[in-house]
């Protein structure tokens, strides 16, 4: 039943729940109407009975007995009125059981005989005593009949009012099938924004995050076109590159300046595959395993392994711990975040200047601090320089995935980057999270 239920359409699904909910409702109603109708009925009827035996001592109507017939079918005006000499009431109460002893006030009452369930109005005279008595199930039918009289309209409106409410609801349903025709007609290249008219106001803000969507994503294609475009422009000027060295060391042999240049060649091409990789890995979602790790040694031995890149601008880099501290993390993480955040440092200062590492605590938290000289970042380019391929100058070197492969390691273990600019130096100040161990 789910299964159909779920299979259906959105206009016949919100169809057959009203349809339901009217069943449910016309129930309701119909008890209400019934309860409300025997309520009724009973009080009327009642006040008839108390008439009608009035009546019957006003006009001094002679002792009488009522008959009973089982075949027959009785309705609401049929009674069953029996005069009783007060005398005699004692030896009839032997042979009808229906009838009751001689009472001290008028009052009503129920009570079950041969006859069935009686509704009884007993009045006691001076010298005999009138007793009105009436079916029970005959005022039950009464209700029963009003209700349904009640309900007729109502029943036969229904059918109608469920089939003009589904013309409704396809009329208003109308622009999810414009947009479902819209989107089966579109290519899946197109990522323009989605209009459509008199679009409800319930889908309004899921269509606007759906262009926002496709906007995130054309930004995204243009930075990959952009990387490619990068990456192509990288991997090319060190090949030919090589191919000169390789040629002029065919020719003329290999010599000092050859081989510094060859080398460097491969660095930068080995690199550019190293930070591909990284940000590969980091993106299978593998379950790493943490390992205690010491912050001062990782910083240690990222500024030994750039040492040679910093000497060659001549630039000086200090180092200043004021704990020893541990994190936990897996073993490659820090020191790819240590290594992108540093080089970056390096690459983006000038000559002849220098950089501050800084290692503190901070509110429960290890941060370490990289300072450096460069020309520092504007505030709008703050929020871009973690974006996959974003480059913000061209003047260096680089793919513009060290950032980002920072950003993703920092998931991988909890921990944060801020980007400010620097107090102690002129340019840039990055400062990374680490969880305490």
């Amino acid at each position: 039943m789910k299964a159909f239920y779920h299979g259906l359409s959105l206009s016949a699904r919100m169809s057959l729940s009203v349809s339901l909910f009217s069943i449910g409702l016309f129930v309701l109603i119909g008890f209400s109407a019934y309860r409300i109708a025997l309520e009724e009925s009973q009080e009327v009827i009642d006040q008839q009975m108390q008439q009608m035996a009035h009546f019957l001592d006003e006009n001094h109507l002679p002792s009488r007995l009522s008959t009973f017939n089982h075949q027959k079918k009785y309705n609401e005006t049929d009674f069953f009125i029996d005069i009783v000499p007060k005398k005699d009431l004692e030896n009839f109460q032997g042979r009808y059981h229906y009838l009751q002893p001689y009472a001290l006030s008028a009052h009503f009452m129920r009570k079950k005989t041969d006859r069935g369930d009686l509704k009884i109005y007993v009045l006691p005279l001076a010298d005999k005593q009138i007793q009105i008595s009436q079916l029970i199930h005959v005022r039950v039918n009464l209700a029963k009949e009003l209700a349904l009289n009640m309900l007729l309209p109502y029943l036969l409106f229904v059918p109608f009012g469920i089939y003009g409410l589904f013309r409704l609801i396809r009329h208003h349903l109308k622009p999810i099938h414009v947009l479902k025709k819209t989107f089966a007609t579109r290519h899946y290249s197109n990522l323009s924004p989605i209009y459509i008219n008199q679009l409800p106001h319930e889908l309004k803000p899921a269509i606007d995050e759906l262009n926002t969507l496709f906007v995130r994503i054309t930004q995204a294609q243009e930075q990959q076109q952009k990387f490619i475009a990068n990456a192509a422009h990288e991997l090319r000027t060190p090949l030919t590159a090589l191919n000169l060295q390789a040629r002029l060391l065919s020719k003329h042999g290999s010599t000092p300046e050859n081989l510094e240049d060859l080398q460097k060649t491969i660095v930068r091409m080995t690199r550019l595959v190293e930070q591909l990789l990284k940000l590969a890995q980091q993106e299978e979602n593998i379950q790493h395993q943490f390992i205690r790790i010491s912050l001062n040694k990782v910083v240690e031995v990222c500024m030994q392994q750039l040492m040679v890149q910093a000497q060659h601008k001549n630039i000086v880099i200090s180092f200043k711990a004021y704990h020893q501290a541990f994190t936990e993390a897996p073993d490659f993480c820090v020191e790819t975040i240590l290594m992108n955040i540093i080089e970056n440092a390096i690459k983006y200062s000038p000559n002849n200047s220098q950089i501050l590492i800084e290692l503190i605590c901070a509110e429960q938290q290890w941060c370490i601090r990289v300072h450096d000289d460069g020309q520092g970042i504007s505030q709008e380019q703050l929020a871009q320089v973690t974006q996959r391929f974003v480059r913000l100058t061209h003047k260096e070197t680089g793919s513009g995935l060290g950032l980002s492969i920072v950003q993703t390691a920092l998931n991988v273990i909890g921990g944060t980057l801020e980007l400010k600019s620097s107090n102690t130096l002129q340019g840039l100040c990055a400062e990374i999270y680490f969880k305490k161990q």
